[in-house]
């Protein structure tokens, strides 16, 4: 029988929780399935900023990296978003792939933080209980 392991509403939850930033921010958490189990956007975040979110979740339990590993990668081979067929993909930061040691469980996104996207990112990563994965390259 297959067993998967994905995150869940209580890890969600907990992610969500962790925002710091004392800004109008948008979140995203989604499942190892790249489906999303949560968002939210806090009140005067801009509603696109929630897309972005959403879209970073996406492409980081899809893909199984975070998005701007995901970027290095589309750049080390001269490739582009388009050429995957997929309008949800995105390589904008704020976009992290979380990971247990044996499993991909799902991803998460943050937006609307600027530069600070990734950091709150890996604070949400940490309130689930899980270690960030670090790409070598950066």
């Amino acid at each position: 029988m297959l067993q998967i392991e994905s995150l869940g509403l209580v890890e969600a939850e907990k992610a969500i929780a962790a925002r710091k930033l004392n800004r109008p921010m948008a979140f995203a958490v989604a499942d190892s399935g790249a489906e999303m189990i949560a968002t939210a956007r806090m009140d005067g975040a801009n509603p696109r900023i929630l897309r972005h979110s959403v879209r970073k979740a996406y492409t980081a339990a899809l893909m199984c990296r975070h998005t701007l590993s995901f970027k290095l990668d589309l750049e080390e081979r001269g490739g582009a978003l388009d050429q995957w067929g997929d309008l949800d993909l995105t390589t904008l930061p704020g976009g992290l792939v979380v990971q247990t040691k044996d499993a991909f469980v799902g991803g998460i996104g943050a937006g609307g933080g600027g530069a600070h996207d990734e950091e709150v990112a890996r604070i949400m990563v940490r309130a689930m209980g899980f270690d960030v994965v670090e790409d070598k390259r950066r």
